[in-house]
Parts: structure tokens; sequence; C-alpha cells
């Protein structure tokens, strides 16, 4: 069988869904699901991809997104002949729906795409079901490797603002700037957040950046213990499993 690279969280794990894992010979940095690929050689961090790392695994087939850089890396893997596909990197449900199917076309995976959208549409409904019964939609937050005294928010055009709203919240800074900027504690404590959601790249718990500090008791978040640290591979790779990770999220900060 075809020996294949796949190259971004969304694609490894659509892969490894769609019952073609076995033919994956390595993985980038962001690929995270499911944890077994963890054992697999790695060649390097999507954006940061090594050629000579890839080229060195003589693979059949790569497998990867736009998010795939330096610009170069994709030019010199064309170029040495190897079958490569490049796909749209993910940002909406509609969106992850069109890379499993794309990738069900490239494995001739169809019978395993079918069953899994299927599923992932159940579990749509279910979300949207749960939103239609917030009495109010939460404000909430989200921090990128936060570290003290520097707090790097979610403004729109992030996929962590996708994901605020999908769960039906408001991000607090969408309105705000686009992308992520850094915002000041002031800022934080006049929009006063209801739901604090944090990523670290590390997977660490930064919660008491938030609960041990003194100056920040005022906001809701903080008064409730509202503060979840939350898994980049699960939630903001976009793979097929973001809905039913959301809706975990949602069930275990059980918004009413």
């Amino acid at each position: 069988g075809d020996r294949i690279i796949t190259i971004g969280g969304c694609i490894t794990e659509t892969v490894f869904k769609l019952g073609q894992g076995n033919a994956v010979i390595a993985v980038d940095l962001s690929s995270t699901i499911p944890s077994n690929v963890k054992e697999l050689p790695q060649v390097g961090y999507i954006r940061a991809i090594s050629t000579e790392g890839i080229l060195s695994l003589m693979p059949d087939k790569i497998i990867t997104t736009t998010d795939i850089g330096p610009p170069n890396v994709a030019k010199q893997l064309k170029e040495s002949g190897i079958d490569l596909h490049i796909l749209e990197s993910p940002h909406t449900i509609e969106e992850i729906k069109i890379l499993i199917n794309d990738i069900a076309e490239i494995l001739d995976a169809k019978k395993q795409s079918i069953k899994t959208i299927k599923e992932k549409n159940e579990i749509d409904q279910k979300i949207k079901k749960i939103k239609s019964n917030y009495s109010t939609n939460p404000k909430i937050v989200f921090f990128m490797n936060p570290s003290k005294n520097s707090y790097s928010a979610a403004g729109s055009k992030t996929r962590a603002d996708y994901l605020i709203n999908y769960m039906g919240g408001i991000n607090i800074f969408s309105k705000e700037f686009e992308k992520y900027k850094k915002v000041t504690k002031e800022e934080i404590i006049s929009q006063n957040p209801e739901i604090i959601l944090i990523a670290s790249l590390q997977g660490k718990n930064s919660s008491h950046l938030f609960l041990q500090d003194t100056s920040l008791q005022s906001i809701s978040a903080v008064k409730n213990n509202f503060i979840f640290n939350i898994d980049m591979g699960e939630l903001l790779s976009f793979g097929p499993s973001f809905a039913s990770n959301v809706l975990s999220l949602i069930n275990s900060i059980d918004v009413k």
C-alpha cells in the first residue's frame, strides 16, 4: 500500500478516522489525534516543515493543508514528484465536512466518510438544540499561551472566535480586533467575561494566572472559577472530532 505523510492535525485525524491510519508513516507536530500518532516520526511543525526530513522517509503521498510553510516547501515537494495534496485548511463545520470528503476521495474511503459525516451532523444538531435553550449567550474570552501579565486574546477571524460562537457564546473581543492581540488587565476587567478559555502549546494548566491574581478577582469567570484549559488538537485543529469535543466542553461548563 501507499506510504503516506500527513501534515496538519485535521488531516492526520481525518486519515485515521477514515480507517487509513496504518498507511501513515510520519506526521507533523500539530498532529496529536489519535494519541498513538505521537509514536510516529515527525517532520516538523506544519508552518515550518523540513523538506529533507520528508524526502528521507520516501513517502508515496503527502496530504496537507494550505497552512503548510515555509513557501518554498510546497514547491520543492511538488518538484520531487511525490503525489502531493494541499487541501483548504478548515475554519468552519461546513469546511470540516468538505475536508473529510476530499480526503475520502484521495484515499478511496467513501463509505467511512459518509458514516463520519453522519455522526458529525447528529452532534451538530445536539449542539444547536442546547444553544437554543440558553437564557443568555455567555460572554467568553479566549487566551493563547498566556503568561504572567501577558494576555494574548483571540479577536475575530480566528478559529477560537468560531469555537466561541459555535458553542453559543459571545467573544468579548470580536468587535475590537482581528486575529490575536495582547490585551491589558483593564480591558479584561471592563469586558468582564463569564467564561475564560485557555490554550497552551505545552498543554499546561494556566488557571492560576487568573485565580491567584488579586487584581482580577472582580471578573465573573474568576469569581465562579469558570476557567477552562482546552486542548488545541481537540478544539482548534478542526478535525472530525471538533463537534463532539465542543459538546464535551459545553457539558463540562454547563452553561445555563
